[in-house]
């Protein structure tokens, strides 16, 4: 088999699709919620809910989700390295351009989730984390590794198109919270975690790398402090 071709979409693409769909629209509207009320609990009701139905619906989807040493291992490390890269990046680039860290406070201000202790908040992040990957990169990058294929898959152009789409969808559906860096991020984020997904046709590695990362830029080591 060319281990550049890209992998094929699984015969139940139709309701992960549906699943997609449904995300960018609940996601578009608790990102408005987010800017006028201040609460992440349309993320958590609604992401729970699209990708519980992704696991329900989905054999591919809940052989994705099959953890082991491995892709934890790799999850783990990707993470902590984005979170470093991060910190670094931001540090350099907002040194040469204040208005690069004006933007920076400005998000964390809205993304700032008031009334949760920081249990709460560590543990919001981990839930909704979670739910955008299964929704957002899910059985629609690709099947799961197969016993006899190697640990990590070279990404073909059929792939990197489809990582590419899904990361343009997972940054349009923060559009509606106004902040044109979030689109940035998401879309970079989104590329980062879409090649994860790819190579090691799991989603245990980009959900263990959206999680620390969260929580590295957020909550435990905030790039800035809202406010």
């Amino acid at each position: 088999m060319d281990e550049g071709a890209g992998p094929a979409i699984p015969a139940g693409a139709s309701a992960a699709w549906v699943v997609l769909g449904l995300g960018l629209a609940t996601w578009l509207v608790s990102f408005t919620v987010l800017a006028r009320s201040g609460t992440w609990a349309p993320f958590a009701a609604g992401g729970a809910a699209l990708a519980a139905a992704a696991i329900l619906t989905g054999r591919e989807t809940r052989a994705l989700l099959r953890p082991s040493f491995a892709t934890a291992s790799v999850g783990a490390g990707a993470g902590l390295l984005l979170v470093a890269f991060t910190h670094a990046g931001f540090a350099l680039a907002s040194s040469a351009s204040p208005a690069l860290r004006a933007a920076a406070g400005r998000l964390f201000v809205l993304l700032e989730v008031g009334g949760y202790s920081p249990v709460a908040r560590s543990a919001l992040i981990v839930l909704i984390a979670g739910c955008e990957e299964i929704v957002f990169r899910g059985a629609l990058l690709g099947p799961p590794r197969r016993r006899t294929e190697g640990p990590w898959r070279s990404a073909g152009r059929e792939d990197l198109l489809r990582v590419a789409g899904l990361a343009a969808a997972y940054a349009l559906a923060m559009a509606t919270l106004g902040s044109g860096l979030l689109l940035l991020v998401a879309f970079g984020c989104g590329l980062a975690w879409g090649w994860l997904r790819v190579g090691t046709r799991s989603l245990v590695p980009p959900i263990l790398a959206h999680v620390v990362w969260d929580l590295g830029v957020l909550v435990f080591w905030p790039l800035v402090r809202a406010g």
